[in-house]
C-alpha cells in the first residue's frame, strides 16, 4: 500500500527546479481569459480567441522568470507551469 505523502507527492504537478525552465501550457485546461499575456508580455501572447501563444525560449533572464512566475501563479485554471 502506497503510503498518502507518496500519492500526493505524485499527484502535484511537476515542478522544474533547473536554472532555465520553459514556461509551458496545458491547453485542455486554457479558457482563454487572457490574465497571463497581461503578467507575461515579454513572454505570452494572445490569439484572436484569447488563448495564450507562449515564447519558445528558456527563461534565462531574472525579469522572465519573474513574469513567468506570476503568470503560473494567476492562472485561474492552472494552465501553466514551468518545465522542459
Amino acid at each position: 500500500m502506497t503510503p498518502p505523502e507518496a500519492v500526493l507527492r505524485q499527484a502535484r504537478a511537476p515542478v522544474d527546479e533547473s536554472p532555465d525552465p520553459h514556461l509551458r501550457i496545458d491547453p485542455s485546461l486554457c479558457d482563454g481569459v487572457g490574465i497571463c499575456s497581461h503578467l507575461a508580455p515579454d513572454l505570452i501572447t494572445v490569439d484572436s480567441w484569447g488563448y495564450p501563444i507562449l515564447t519558445p525560449a528558456r527563461l534565462t533572464r531574472a525579469g522572465d522568470r519573474r513574469q513567468a512566475t506570476a503568470a503560473v501563479a494567476a492562472c485561474p485554471k492552472k494552465a501553466l507551469y514551468l518545465g522542459h
